[in-house]
């Protein structure tokens, strides 16, 4: 049998088909048919139904670093932001044994992977509708979680990510290592680190400021929000962590920053947060330091994994270099 690694998309795909079915003898649920969403990192099925119910199930890729503890709590805030709240968020669905996190294998697929199942969000993508008013809407949003995250607690016993430094992923930091020095030369250098000293003292000023952490979203932008018929619902929670809200809303206004409107589309979000809670930026520029902040992550992600943007890496590395300086320009 041919290794995983050295299959195509298309073979991976129905290798992990048969490992979601596995998956599936675990839950009761009356599948009509699974089809395959997606398989650029995580495994993402549609699950329809007889009864006409439509489901997500999620094979968790092993490369993407999340452990057992951390999917456990992403399911948990999903349960109790569907108990707790109004928000349309995916709500998970227990296992036959209760668990909202389960383990399957298939021949030819390696290791076992965690596997979830919950409400399919109907929809499209945010990006399709960026109107200022459903940018209002997302900067409520994301003030509705920051609200009820201040006082949820996860279960006990699970570590969770936090974002109580630069690089609060658990890739190693090799963007500064010298055997990438034709990628990034001293110039370049010079910029990746006066951001990193930049973000470092907004991340020192909130670690003794005394705003306790909160659980993020973490990864909340307009291709992980879906539209329909004037409501978001936020998808895609696997990168949450403790950290600070401004954090979050910076992750938001990265994928943003170089459109020409982005000073509208920034002023429509915090329209729409304030019509919710309290702005949290407490220093002039703190939130640019956290886009910066993005920025070095992605430079960092990119070099681990070029393959990702058709190892376009240089033109990636100066497009991050430019957009810091604009940044620490402001």
């Amino acid at each position: 049998m041919k290794p995983y690694n050295e299959l195509t998309e298309r073979g991976r795909a129905r290798r992990l088909h048969k490992l979601a079915l596995a998956a599936l003898e675990q839950y009761d649920l009356d599948v009509a048919r699974l089809r395959l969403v997606t398989n650029s990192n995580n495994g993402i099925f549609r699950v329809d139904t007889h009864s006409g119910r439509k489901w997500i199930l999620r094979v968790t890729t092993p490369e993407g670093g999340h452990t057992h503890e951390h999917v456990a709590a992403e399911m948990d805030w999903l349960a109790a932001l569907s108990q707790d709240t109004h928000l349309s968020v995916p709500h998970p669905l227990p296992a036959r044994n209760g668990s909202l996190v389960v383990e399957a294998g298939a021949v030819g697929v390696p290791q076992r992977r965690m596997c979830v199942i919950f409400s399919w969000a109907p929809g499209s993508n945010l990006a399709e509708h960026f109107t200022p008013d459903n940018i209002s809407l997302l900067g409520e949003l994301s003030a509705r979680l920051h609200l009820h995250a201040r006082m949820y607690k996860p279960p006990n016993g699970l570590s969770l990510l936090k974002f109580d430094r630069v690089f609060p992923f658990p890739e190693s930091v090799i963007l500064f290592e010298e055997r990438f020095s034709a990628l990034i030369p001293p110039a370049r250098r010079a910029v990746f680190q006066k951001a990193m000293d930049w973000t470092q003292a907004s991340v020192d000023r909130l670690k003794s400021g005394g705003e306790p952490m909160r659980l993020l979203h973490g990864d909340l932008h307009q291709w992980n929000v879906r539209y329909f018929r004037g409501r978001l619902s936020p998808i895609d929670f696997e990168d949450l962590m403790w950290g600070w809200p401004v954090q979050d809303i910076a992750t938001t206004m990265y994928y943003s920053v170089d459109a020409d409107d982005y000073p509208d589309r920034r002023a429509a979000f915090e329209r729409g947060y304030k019509n919710v809670s309290l702005w949290p930026e407490h220093a002039p520029g703190e939130i640019d330091s956290f886009i910066a902040a993005r920025g070095l992550g992605m430079a960092n992600f990119v070099i681990h994994h070029p393959e990702l943007i058709d190892n376009d890496t240089p033109a990636f590395l100066e497009h991050i270099e430019k957009r810091l300086q604009r940044l620490m320009k402001q």
